[in-house]
């Protein structure tokens, strides 16, 4: 069987894009990535998009995309204003600093989000162009972190994989981002989320949990209707490519050069892009340490810097070449002799064939980043170092530092630390064990066995899919038909989470003006019910003033449109509370934050204000504590958002609604709307005659039992007003007729 098509997005391509004299020209780049979706590309049909770089004139954006074609790649054209916005604003001064634990580096400007914004926008909607049924989406990488929620609005309805190629935070870094919300949801659109550590899995599991209050296990994130997967993988590198180069001319002079140039004295090597999360400073500073602490080394060891310059109109790399500018000159003013230097600085980008050589001819590999998604060149100098083994002092912040056992870890925050390690690693041999282990890492976690890696875990959450619910828009014409055509409409909402968002403390969550004037004109068309599990008391109080019925506690007591409420079923609480609120009582002395609400059939135990983290392990042992406290006793118990509530069987929405619908017998059409376990009940009790005149609508996500959905209450209040306007021009257009 054939593997499906494979859809590659990323901010920038796999070939750079110049413009020559006589037209556009397409080269390919290299990078671990492009060389591990090169051996993908081999085996299945496959599509890369992303942005050029550069902004492309309208007139030459066709001769563009037909060079790039040659490569199998299609672009994003993006204006220069939003690319500024996007790649040099948001993306670089905003998520980069903010990932890498620098918040202080952080720059947000809303209009840079903005931008942010609309080019994710843009590559979704590129995506979509170029997709098939059963095409599978693969997106990388934090500059396009909006893509797969925004995939899913689209209405796109297969796989969608995301792999962060760069640290994700811990959550008290993360929640300081501006729209925390909105990239969290944006990856949550996914179907599996790789990364390239465990350690970051874990804190985008407490950054779900503590921003959006969502469960998670070790491999998955619980959203309401489905499962996102998550795992650790981290990317390789192509040991046999850093072979052929080591057997290439260039390498081999690169090495010969070094020889010459520094006989009998070990080389120390960095290579570094000059990027503040890189340590560059650091590790001059603990190199001097180095040299300070043992002077009999000053003239038998030369430290070998490389750093390609990066983002030279950024005034943070400025600032930062010129304190490393500084501080080469200050060692070497201190500890050089008119015959040799201790530090040799590079600032310039140097071919990889050339590094290669460089890493044959180094003992010791100095890579102390601040933090590091991965950091490739660990791993490059142990495939170059090969049987000659060498010590890697590593720092413990780097992604790599969790699969390299045989690396000297150190803290590159302290320079003592990393001179100790650097003495420790020139005074002693390298223990062939530890090399050895390494070189078995770099050898089986090649780049192509991760992504390979990477596509079989996508492919395997199949079964995890989103629900196949359409996203509703009042502006289709199925949706336009059933809705004119109804002359009976019954229409029923839940309130929490459907019409008003949720709230820390319950009780602030009034209606707004616009939730009562969408109420008060649905009524004017339709007959209307909000039912919720709110209580009598607190329903009349904020809803009891409009024309529209009422339904209290799940389903206990209902009230007509312009009647009073009535108990639908004879159901006492008291036995309930006498049982239920000893325990509830309990976790709330263990719980600060949380609370207990007591309805005349029900008992609740809200903890939306209590730290999500702890609260989410008082939850497992309440659920565990109530299941044996409740055995053989007709109550049900609801595990809701961020609320536990205990109730009488008898009481569900389900029966409300069924009820309801003998009551409003000429119902002609039903339009259901709700947003968790309970809301499940009534869209289940809409029978099968309503078929082809409901709709049933999950607002936050798909779910298995509603046809349609929306991602806020804010849309279905938009879709609402659509709905009762589309009333009023059926009214008026048969008034015109008659």
């Amino acid at each position: 069987m054939p593997k499906a098509r494979l859809i590659v997005a990323s901010a920038r391509l796999p070939v750079t894009v110049t413009r020559k004299a006589d037209g556009w020209e397409a080269e390919p780049s290299t990078g671990g990535l492009v060389t591990a979706l090169a051996a993908v590309a081999e085996r299945r049909d496959f599509t890369w998009i992303g942005w050029p770089g550069t902004a492309i004139a309208e007139a030459e954006r066709d001769a563009v995309s037909a060079e790039l074609d040659k490569h199998g790649a299609v672009p994003v054209f993006v204006p220069k204003n939003d690319a500024d916005g996007f790649y040099l604003g948001f993306s670089n001064r905003v998520l980069w600093p903010l990932f890498h634990n620098l918040p202080d580096k952080v720059h947000f400007e809303p209009a840079g989000y903005r931008a942010y914004h609309r080019v994710n926008e843009a590559f979704a909607d590129a995506i979509l162009e170029h997709t098939r049924p059963g095409d599978v989406v693969w997106v990388h990488d934090y500059q396009l972190a909006l893509v797969p929620e925004l995939l899913r609005r689209r209405g796109f309805q297969g796989l969608v994989g995301f792999f962060l190629h760069i640290p994700f935070p811990s959550d008290e870094t993360y929640r300081q981002l501006p729209p925390r919300e909105e990239i969290l949801r944006g990856l949550l659109g996914s179907d599996f989320i790789g990364f390239h550590s465990y350690e970051y899995v874990s804190h985008f599991r407490a950054a779900c949990l503590r921003v959006l209050g969502l469960e998670s296990d070790v491999e998955s994130i619980r959203m309401p209707s489905r499962r996102v997967r998550l795992g650790a993988l981290p990317i390789g590198i192509d040991p046999q490519e850093i072979r052929d180069m080591a057997r290439g001319e260039d390498a081999k002079r690169e090495l010969e050069s070094l020889r010459e140039a520094y006989p009998g004295r070990k080389i120390v090597v960095g290579v570094d892009r000059l990027d503040y999360t890189k340590g560059i400073p650091k590790k001059l500073l603990a190199f001097e340490e180095f040299l300070r602490q043992h002077p009999k080394w000053r003239d038998q060891v030369v430290f070998i810097q490389i750093a390609a310059p990066s983002r030279t109109g950024v005034d943070e790399y400025r600032d930062l070449k010129r304190s490393v500018d500084e501080l080469v000159g200050r060692i070497n003013g201190r500890y050089g002799t008119s015959s040799s230097m201790p530090i040799v600085y590079v600032n310039q980008a140097v071919p990889r064939s050339r590094l290669v050589g460089l890493f044959e001819a180094a003992e010791v590999a100095l890579v102390t980043p601040l933090r590091d998604g991965m950091n490739l060149v660990a791993l490059e100098y142990v495939a170059a170092r090969g049987d000659r083994g060498g010590t890697l002092i590593l720092s413990e912040f780097a992604g790599a530092a969790h699969c390299l056992p045989g690396a000297r870890l150190v803290s590159p925050h302290s320079v003592g630390e990393v001179a100790d390690a650097l003495f420790d690693a020139l005074s002693q041999p390298p223990e062939p064990g530890a090399f050895a282990h390494m070189q078995r890492f770099v050898e089986e976690n090649t780049s192509m066995a991760w992504a390979q890696r990477f596509l079989n875990e996508l492919e395997g959450a199949a079964s995890d899919q989103r629900p196949s619910s359409e996203l509703l828009r009042m502006d289709a014409p199925d949706v336009q038909r059933m809705v004119r055509a109804a002359k009976r409409p019954l229409v029923l909402l839940d309130y929490d989470g459907t019409l008003r968002s949720y709230v820390v403390n319950p009780r602030d969550a009034v209606p707004s003006p616009r939730i009562l004037r969408v109420l008060g004109r649905l009524a004017e068309r339709a007959t209307v019910y909000v039912i919720s599990g709110r209580s009598q008391k607190v329903l009349d109080r904020w809803l009891g003033h409009l024309p529209i019925g009422l339904v209290a506690e799940h389903g206990l007591s209902m009230r007509l449109p312009g009647g009073d409420f009535e108990n639908r079923v004879r159901v006492s609480g008291k036995t309930l509370q006498e049982l239920v609120d000893p325990v509830f009582q309990n976790f709330v002395r263990r719980t600060p934050g949380s609370s207990v609400e007591y309805k005349e059939a029900a008992i609740a135990w809200h903890y939306r204000a209590a730290d999500p983290e702890f609260a989410s392990f008082q939850v497992r042992e309440l659920l565990t504590v109530l299941e044996d406290l409740l055995k053989r006793r007709p109550y049900t118990v609801l595990n809701g958002n961020r609320v536990i509530e205990v109730r009488h069987r008898n009481v569900t929405k389900g029966q409300a609604v069924t009820s309801l619908l003998e009551h409003h017998n000429r119902a002609d059409f039903v339009f259901c709307a709700g947003d968790d376990r309970t809301d499940e009940e009534m869209m289940e009790a809409i029978p099968g005659r309503f078929k082809n005149r409901s709709i049933s609508c999950w607002v936050g996500s798909r779910n298995i039992h509603a046809r349609y959905w929306v991602d806020s209450n804010l849309t279905l209040l938009d879709a609402l007003e659509r709905m009762y306007g589309l009333w009023d021009e059926t009214k008026r257009a048969h008034g015109r007729a008659e």
